[in-house]
């Protein structure tokens, strides 16, 4: 049995029986994210299989602020989530050349980090922004595995980013250091596949949209770069445009 399984089966009892330990208080109606955040701070995070992976090691001295994770090389409050369990208020660091998840242990002295493997973590939020591991195919004639943030999210499809960094080996003083670069891609999944997003044309293309309102979409549209937002607001006007095409019921 996994030790996600395991925390599942003991949450479960702890359910059944908390009558018994009054946890919650008679009258209260807490979330299950509440339960699971009182079971890891009752016995552990440690003990709850989270940090059952590796040490994590640096391989790389940086020494400007071109570093390789997400946002921030310091560690950031976040949630995890294993095989639907989630995991809160632990801390956590995302690293975009590896793609890979790194968490510290804050509450026990010691320890060092942690790096996660790729089949303990389904999912992940860090400030706000959720990831979700996909495994992207048709992109191209290659297949992209790995954690994808979550633009937008509706019905019929699901804008996603894939957060890259690559790195640029440097000299200084007969010392190596590197610098990382972004290299972020966009994909939309829509109707079971997977599409680069490079221009808003690639979008527009997509969608079962007439060729004068393709027009009138792409000439609002000015220059070739794609943005989170300008992403964001023009699957919005597709929508609108989309549901004006629907039939009206009688």
């Amino acid at each position: 049995m996994s030790q996600c399984t395991w925390k599942k089966v003991v949450l479960v009892f702890q359910g059944c029986f908390t009558f018994v330990f009054s946890i919650p208080s008679i009258g209260q109606n807490p979330s299950s994210d509440s339960l699971y955040l009182w079971f890891d701070q009752k016995i552990g995070i440690l003990n709850s299989g989270l940090y059952a992976s590796e040490a994590f090691v640096e391989e790389y001295q940086v020494i400007n602020e071109k570093h390789r994770f997400f946002e921030s090389p310091n560690y950031l409050t976040g949630t995890l989530w294993c095989q639907d369990i989630p995991y809160h208020q632990v801390f956590l660091k995302y690293d975009l050349f590896q793609d890979k998840i790194i968490v510290y242990p804050r509450e026990i002295t010691g320890v060092s980090p942690i790096q996660l493997t790729d089949s303990q973590v389904d999912s992940f939020q860090i400030r706000n922004k959720k990831f979700i591991k996909k495994i992207a195919t048709n992109i191209g004639s290659n297949s992209i595995f790995g954690f994808f943030e979550v633009l937008v999210k509706s019905k019929n499809y699901s804008l996603l980013k894939k957060h890259r960094k690559i790195d640029v080996r440097k000299l200084n003083r007969n010392r190596v250091y590197y610098e990382f670069k972004p290299k972020d891609e966009y994909i939309l999944e829509y109707e079971g596949s997977f599409y680069p997003i490079k221009r808003p044309k690639d979008v527009i293309g997509l969608f079962p949209l007439s060729k004068e309102l393709q027009k009138k979409l792409l000439s609002k549209k000015t220059g070739s770069n794609v943005t989170d937002g300008s992403l964001r607001v023009l699957l919005q006007e597709i929508d609108a445009n989309l549901e004006k095409l629907k039939p009206k019921s009688l």
